[in-house]
Formats: structure tokens, sequence, C-alpha cells
């Protein structure tokens, strides 16, 4: 059988070192070539017509054109047949602009190594092999949309597919009962997440305070995750803001996890407190979905909605197991709209789900368990 053609990438940067660092580094990263390097957007631009990548790993700050001036000029066709990593610093400014790109069409960011701390070329060749997991991932996912999706698995449609070894039988795909009224929401969210989260918080309808604590895992590195949730403040009927170790968890605000830091949840009497912890790191990440799952699951007579969104991987799988064995309900994002059915597929695939749900599906979920003056 004739091996895979290799994912072809281009390079879009200023710097010269970092140029050459990934030129180096994704050619000997196996499956992967570098098609082409770039040392702006507007020759970017140019690049893309001329090699037509499957991928463009993409700076922010530029001369002549920069990330997002590029991804604005880049058909609206291409956004979707091409995936566009922005390769960023953690920089205040960056860290914005980052989320701003995420909001014109990249799929992902790599957090790009502080030369002013750390140097950079050493730095930048550690960052490689997580750079080209990422693009061999999303590449993929793109291209299995492209040429048809594996079949889906069974979900709020209600017919049953064998379980994955889950912990007790479990019918998947049961559907979320009308009337479930959760104490809390956690949410899971990985590659492709702030793009979905957007997109479900903008559909939300709801007047006033929300009435029950929202708290998110997006996997994000530290420097980005406030900026993140500013703009998804700005997006939805609520605010959010980074969670703070120690403090009781709000109603009307949604919380999200610290870059770096695993979000853990305790109750003493009525009062539901944030634990922010550097554990090491669970499924490669920090924060990790499954602690903030597996903690709120625990809580004495709490009623839990869990919801996975897109991501690589499996993380959340174990916290779902965990939600799904104490009596909560689990929802995951469909395959059709998941950057990548990692995270959510894994849990489909452990017949772990009650329902599988686009975008909108949460939306009107979320708008009822938030807002609803009556449950049902």
């Amino acid at each position: 059988m004739a091996s895979a053609e290799p994912i072809r990438v281009l390079v879009v940067d200023d710097s010269a070192v970092v140029r050459s660092v990934l030129k180096k580094g994704l050619d000997q990263a196996s499956g992967i070539e570098v098609a082409g390097v770039a040392h702006n957007g507007r020759q970017g631009l140019d690049q893309v017509e001329s090699l037509k990548p499957d991928a463009v790993v993409l700076d922010v700050e530029m001369p002549e054109m920069t990330g997002i001036e590029f991804l604005d000029h880049l058909q609206p066709a291409k956004r979707d047949d091409i995936t566009v990593i922005v390769f960023s610093s953690a920089s205040k400014k960056n860290a914005e602009v980052t989320m701003e790109c995420l909001s014109r069409g990249a799929k992902e960011f790599i957090t790009k190594p502080d030369p002013a701390r750390t140097g950079m070329r050493e730095p930048l060749e550690e960052t490689v092999s997580e750079l080209a997991r990422t693009l061999r991932g999303l590449v993929k996912a793109t291209k299995s949309k492209r040429g048809g999706a594996e079949a889906p698995v069974a979900g709020h449609e209600g017919q049953a597919e064998a379980p994955a070894a889950p912990s007790r039988p479990v019918k998947a795909g049961t559907g979320v009962p009308a009337n479930y009224q959760p104490d809390l929401v956690v949410i899971g969210s990985s590659t492709g997440g702030p793009q979905t989260l957007h997109t479900i918080l903008s559909a939300m309808e709801g007047d006033g305070e929300a009435r029950t604590p929202v708290l998110l895992v997006q996997h994000m590195a530290s420097g980005f995750t406030g900026p993140f949730a500013e703009r998804l403040g700005a997006r939805g009927p609520f605010p959010w803001r980074e969670a703070a170790d120690g403090e009781k968890v709000p109603t009307g605000t949604g919380l999200v996890a610290p870059g770096d830091n695993h979000l853990r949840l305790s109750q003493y009497t009525n009062r539901l407190t944030v634990h922010l912890d550097q554990e090491p790191r669970i499924n490669s990440c920090r924060p990790a979905v499954d602690p903030l799952f597996q903690s709120a699951a625990e809580l004495p007579n709490t009623k839990v909605l869990a919801i996975v969104l897109t991501g690589m991987g499996q993380d959340g799988l174990e916290g779902a197991r965990t939600v799904r064995d104490n009596g909560g309900v689990v929802v995951v994002q469909d395959e059709a709209s998941s950057a990548v059915w990692g995270m959510p597929g894994s849990i489909a695939r452990a017949g772990l789900h009650h329902a599988i749900h686009t975008p909108q599906e949460i939306a009107g979920l979320l708008s009822r368990v938030l807002y609803a003056k009556t449950a049902g």
C-alpha cells in the first residue's frame, strides 16, 4: 500500500530564525513537509495561491500584512480547506490578537517561546513536536470531512451502539430529560473550542442573571485565558472571567480555568469553592477537563450537566464517566460541527453520552437551564 501524501505546510513569519527552525523541524517530522516559507502575510497569500498548502503556520505581528489581515484576505472557501494555526507569543497584546485570529477562521494556536527569557532556537525546537501533532490532527479531521466522515455514533436520535467498556451498562443517546434542571454546568473544550463557544453564546437567549453556575476548562496556555474569557463575555448573555483560587463559585458569571492550572471544586455547607493547582498534567493537559468534571460529579446532592466540545485526544472521558455514574447528564458536540471529534467522540463511542448536539442545540439547552423560570 502506498504511503499517504505528506501534509504540505506554509510557514509565514517575519523572523528568519523562526522560519529556519520550523522548516527544519517540520520537514523532519513524520508525515509533514514544508512547502514554502513567507516573511509576511502578503507574501503568504501569494504562496497560498501558488503552493496550495494543506496548512499555514501564521505569525500575528508582521510588516506589510499582519496575521489578522492575512485571514481577512484569505478566501472563505480556503478558510474551510486550509488549516491555519497561529504561532504567537503570550504577551497581552499578542494574546488579544490571537483571540481575534481564532474568531476570523484560525483553527488553533501554539504558544511561541519568549526569546527574552529563554533564547529562541532551543525552545522552538521543543515546540515543533507539539506543532506537528496539532497539524496532523487538524489536517486529518479536515480531510475526513471533505472525503466523508465515519458513520455517526448514536446520539439524541436514540439509536443504541455497543459501549466501549463503560464502567457499567448504560443506554447511550437517551436524550436530556425535558425537565432536567442541573445545579451546576461544567464544560470541557479544546481545539476549535473558542469558535464553537462563540457560536453557542451568540445563539443563547436569556435576560437577567444566569441562575446556575457555569465553569469551563479550555485547553489554553497561561496568558491567553484572560483575554479569551473577556471575549466570551462579549459574545453572550452573561460575563466571563478567569477563576481565582479559593473563591466562591458565583451565579451570573462564567468561570474559565486559568492556563497552566487544574480547576477543582469542593463544597462546605452551601459554599461551592474553586481550587486551582499545578499538579501534574492529566491527558497531557493543564488545565485538564477530567479534574473539573470528576470533582463536580462528586459534590454531594448536586445535579451536574457536563458538556464536551470539540478537541483532540480524550480528555473528559473519565470525567464524563464519573458524571454519568453519579446521576448527571452528559452532552457532546456533534462530529460535523467539531474541528476534531476526538474528545466528544471518545465519550460517544464509550456510550457515556445522553445526547449528541449541534452548537445551536447546545445553545438552546443552556438557555433553558440557565434562564428558564421553570424547568421543562
